[in-house]
C-alpha cells in the first residue's frame, strides 16, 4: 500500500539496512513487491529510516496509549481536598 508519512524531526533522506521477509505469493501487488527478492526468502533492503522508526518502534506509542486509558484516573483533576484521599 502506498502510504504518505510526515515527520517534524527527520529529513527522509536517511536510509537503514533492515533484514526484510518475501512477501507471499498470494498477497496483493506480491508481483511487484516480490522482484528485489529474487528467489531468496529474506533479504537486507535500505528503507528510510522514518519507515524504520514506524514499523519496529510503533509499539511503544500503543503501549503508551493503552496504560493511559487504563489509568484514567491519574488523568483526572477535580479542585478540592478529595484527591489527597485518592491517592
Amino acid at each position: 500500500a502506498f502510504v504518505l508519512i510526515m515527520s517534524s524531526f527527520m529529513s527522509g533522506n536517511e536510509r537503514v539496512l533492515r533484514l526484510r521477509k518475501r512477501p507471499k505469493e498470494t498477497s496483493s501487488k506480491a508481483k511487484t513487491i516480490r522482484i528485489p527478492f529474487g528467489n531468496q526468502a529474506t533479504k537486507v533492503l535500505s528503507i528510510p529510516v522514518i519507515t524504520d522508526g514506524y514499523n519496529y518502534h510503533m509499539g511503544a506509542v500503543n503501549e503508551f496509549d493503552h496504560l493511559t486509558t487504563q489509568n484514567a484516573s491519574l488523568r483526572h483533576v477535580e479542585r478540592g481536598g478529595h484527591q489527597v484521599l485518592e491517592y
